[in-house]
């Protein structure tokens, strides 16, 4: 019989198979993250306000952490992909949940990992640091290549349930709309105002942003190359990379987080997570407030539209005000 005990058996043991190596790649995504994190260093600038940057050299112990981590994810990688067609081939993935659950999760981490081990392997040994030059098309795509990868690897892992994690039409369509033009002017006249400053203030943070410095930079590269460079940092950066972001953090992970913890926590959590992979110190707190907002359309709405419109409209505002 097609849903015959044998049949099933086989099948809760070739996925348990995978989830192992999948929770050993999730491991390893964290590990690395917090070796990101270990990075960041503090200084005092010339107005006596604490300057975050990037360590050119990391400390011995850091170094040793990220090549062993990298080796080990590196093997488990292979394991797991041949492991995962494997599946594929005999068909194991036509069973799947009707929603979100940790497995799904664990899995999308666990592929994020392998795409962030084969580009430092990549990077490291083979390739130079930049493919292209900077404000080049080429550079846009290489920068946004993670989120680029996104695109593809949640609509793969949750076929069939896209609805599930609010590709969907949104509910009351109408007051998403008045909801997000409400929430875009927060964001334009009192998010600086209200959070990013006074934030900055109360730890003597200078609001000096790497990231920021590294996308205005390509910006103003591609506004000197040609129009077509200028369109592709538009396309990537203000509509793209939200719409990749937004599919993770308010498709995947919140939907999970909110139907296991509920909608405060599980927006909290989200946000959270969002914020921190962005590492930037400087502009955490704004980051975090921006991810609340952003949760709370998905939520509200039952649609990751609301969210990926306001994202792609704060990015976009970004990417104008450069080009002043």
């Amino acid at each position: 019989m097609l849903n015959g005990p044998g049949l099933l058996l086989s099948e809760r043991t070739q996925k348990d198979r995978t989830k192992s190596w999948a929770i050993v790649l999730f491991i390893g995504y964290w590990v690395m993250f917090a070796a990101e994190l270990f990075m960041v260093r503090f200084q005092r600038g010339a107005d006596g306000l604490w300057v975050a940057t990037t360590a050119e050299e990391p400390a011995a112990w850091l170094v040793i952490l990220i090549l062993s981590v990298t080796g080990i994810s590196l093997l488990v990688s292979i394991v797991y992909a041949v492991q995962a067609a494997r599946n594929r081939g005999r068909g194991d993935w036509l069973w799947t949940p009707s929603e979100v659950t940790g497995s799904d999760v664990l899995h999308v981490v666990a592929w994020l990992h392998v795409f962030q081990t084969c580009t430092l392997v990549l990077y490291g040994l083979v390739l130079p640091a930049t493919l292209f030059p900077a404000g080049s098309i080429g550079s846009f795509v290489e920068s946004a290549s993670f989120q680029l990868f996104i695109l593809v690897l949640v609509p793969l892992l949750l076929r069939g349930r896209l609805d599930q994690i609010g590709v969907c039409r949104p509910r009351q369509l109408g007051w998403m709309i008045v909801s997000l033009i409400l929430l875009f002017l927060a964001v334009m006249l009192l998010l600086d105002v209200a959070v990013t400053k006074p934030v900055a203030e109360w730890f003597g943070l200078a609001l000096d942003s790497e990231r920021e410095k590294q996308i205005e930079q390509e910006i103003v590269h591609a506004r000197e190359r040609n129009g077509w460079a200028v369109l592709t940092s538009l396309v990537m950066i203000g509509g793209l990379v939200p719409l990749a972001e937004e599919l993770l953090f308010r498709g995947v992970v919140q939907t999970f987080l909110v139907s296991r913890l509920g909608a405060v926590i599980g927006i909290f959590i989200s946000s959270l997570w969002f914020a921190l992979m962005h590492v930037d110190i400087a502009l955490f707190a704004p980051l975090f407030a921006m991810g609340v907002f952003l949760g709370y359309l998905r939520h509200r709405f039952q649609s990751i539209w609301g969210a990926v419109l306001l994202h792609a409209l704060n990015n976009m505002a970004g990417v104008l005000y450069y080009f002043q």
